[in-house]
């Protein structure tokens, strides 16, 4: 079973809309959040951020968002994302963990 998921709150959001992410930890330790960030469904990282580690408790989840930019604040183009999460264990252990694709239209 994995350790963690991510849940976008939709599939298609219009250019400019913010995306709200919720990153879940389903497994049974409790996780710091590590990194996230988004690719394009090529593959390519389009933004990502490692924020201070918070810890999320087994069972929690914690909400983020996106604002549809790359990580020199642009716009990012029309197309499909996919959101990628990289938490750790307290000893160290990196999980990933990834959504359903979300298109830009």
């Amino acid at each position: 079973m994995p350790n963690c998921r991510v849940y976008v709150d939709r599939r298609i959001f219009r250019s400019g809309e913010v995306v709200y992410i919720t990153l879940s930890n389903v497994g049974q330790e409790t996780l710091l959040i590590g990194s996230w960030g988004i690719l394009r469904d090529d593959g390519a990282q389009v933004y990502s951020v490692e924020p201070p580690q918070i810890q999320i408790p087994p069972s929690s989840s914690m909400l983020v968002q996106w604002f549809q930019q790359d990580n020199e604040g642009r716009q990012v183009g029309r197309g499909r994302y996919i959101v990628v999460w990289r938490p750790r264990t307290l000893s160290g252990v990196e999980y990933f963990c990834e959504s359903q694709v979300i298109e830009i239209v």
